[in-house]
């Protein structure tokens, strides 16, 4: 295995994802029958605003970082590779704790003004809190995968998944009587709990990852480079963030417009994104390692202009992932039924259809999660913003269309055409970087006349 580093990588990613998924099922299932509906509804409002922020206190820089990583990694440049990763965590933690300062600052505002419970105030004051430290752990995590090394990445995934499941459990299912807080803070405080943990296990990583520079070594870090490649990929996140928040909003309003109730809204909302989607896109867990790990790969081979070199590797993760993506299609979809029934059980009312719409658009996600990651590796991150402003447009004018004509159902198809938008325009703007395949070239035919006298 030690001559497989891809493959070790992926194990690793693969191995990690399977058990947090795991878990957090078994956690979000507890969860729900310890805190009840209301206080999930108040997570659900605040967790996105959580992400929203996170991604904007790291600036784009963990992508960015990965992709210089692994560039002057080819080259030997260790100095320069210190001196980015210092700059970016400088960065990266004063950015961070002015937008937790913010979110303190406005929170009283956000929750009287723009949240429709006054009791999201102690949530996001909560929230605050865990900024900084996932800023952070995103910039070490990138810093790690520039080396190809996603063990980092693997174990601080779990431990921040084991640290926060059991701060909650701790506090929710014993000192909830002797705490004078509320049920929906304590799953918060066992997320921030979990960053800080994640971030100390990255830590304790790079105090054993120690690469030393050359006396004569070059270290000043191309900022100028580095921002333009990291804001396209900064309001992509904005924007991409903002978009999946503001469909629990939109499809409500939208049922509730095309005649149904507001707790039937509600309901169907639920069901689309609470219980169809997660089992439509469950295969999707080992895309996002394939994608880690071609990702350094692709960078630096762009960087040394040496594309062809690891064409049929491209080639191999492409058909790897288009294989998992056609297996899981063709498993969910000829076994909705069943497997939704083990997973909700028989009192809850099972999305069947549902899950069968959406995992139509399984494969096309999958290949477009490649090809975003194609063409960050090779910088072109203003075409991914460009691709982000077309998505969140056409998703919107879909959504808006289709739920008052087919209800719930219409909002699964116009998720499902936008994903099969998003792979085929994101494979038009891949080609012009894809390795070109070199044409053979055919023996000359030698005269008639001359090869008559030469063999008769």
């Amino acid at each position: 295995m030690k001559k497989r580093p891809n493959l070790i990588n992926f194990f690793y990613l693969v191995g990690s994802g399977l058990i947090i998924q795991f878990s957090g099922s078994i956690y979000r299932i507890w969860l729900a029958r310890k805190v009840g509906p209301e206080s999930l509804g108040i997570l659900q409002m605040v967790y996105p605003v959580y992400r929203l922020l996170s991604g904007l206190a790291a600036l784009g820089l963990p992508s960015a970082l990965t992709k210089w990583v692994s560039e002057y990694l080819v080259v030997k440049d260790y100095g320069k590779i210190i001196a980015i990763r210092k700059w970016a965590s400088k960065v990266v933690l004063i950015s961070s704790l002015i937008t937790g300062g913010l979110l303190i600052t406005f929170t009283p505002c956000l929750s009287n003004h723009v949240f429709t419970d006054p009791r999201v105030r102690d949530a996001l004051f909560v929230i605050s809190l865990a900024i900084p430290f996932s800023a952070l752990s995103a910039i070490y995590r990138g810093y790690f995968q520039g080396f190809s090394n996603t063990a980092p990445t693997a174990v601080s995934e779990l431990t921040e998944q084991f640290s926060e499941i059991g701060t909650t459990f701790l506090l929710v299912g014993v000192m909830a009587p002797l705490l004078p807080f509320s049920t929906y803070a304590f799953p918060l405080a066992g997320l921030t709990v979990g960053e800080i943990v994640c971030l100390i296990s990255l830590v304790l990583f790079l105090k054993h990852h120690t690469i030393l520079p050359g006396p004569d070594m070059e270290t000043t870090v191309p900022k100028p480079e580095i921002i333009r490649y990291s804001w396209p990929l900064l309001f992509n996140q904005i924007i991409t963030s903002v978009s999946l928040a503001s469909e629990g909003v939109l499809i409500p309003f939208m049922l509730i417009y095309a005649g149904y109730s507001t707790p039937e809204s509600t309901r169907l909302f639920g069901q689309l994104t609470g219980m169809a989607e997660p089992v439509a896109y469950f295969p999707l867990i080992l895309m996002g390692p394939l994608a880690s790990v071609l990702s350094p790969q692709i960078s630096s081979a762009y960087k040394t202009g040496s594309l062809d070199t690891i064409k049929r590797k491209i080639g191999i993760f492409y058909l790897g992932g288009s294989l998992l993506c056609l297996i899981g299609y063709f498993t969910i979809l000829l076994s909705a039924a069943p497997l939704a029934r083990f997973l909700y059980g028989e009192a809850v009312a099972v999305p069947i259809r549902l899950i069968k719409i959406l995992v139509l658009g399984l494969p096309f996600t999958g290949i477009s999660i490649l090809n975003v990651t194609f063409l960050a590796a090779v910088g072109a991150t203003p075409k991914i913003l460009y691709l982000s402003l077309w998505v969140a447009g056409l998703k919107t004018f879909l959504i808006y269309i289709l739920t008052p004509l087919f209800g719930i159902y219409g909002s699964a198809w116009a998720i499902n055409i936008v994903q099969i938008f998003i792979a085929m325009a994101s494979l038009a703007e891949l080609r012009p970087y894809l390795p070109k395949s070199r044409a053979t070239a055919l023996p000359k035919l030698k005269p008639r006349r001359r090869f008559q006298a030469e063999y008769l």
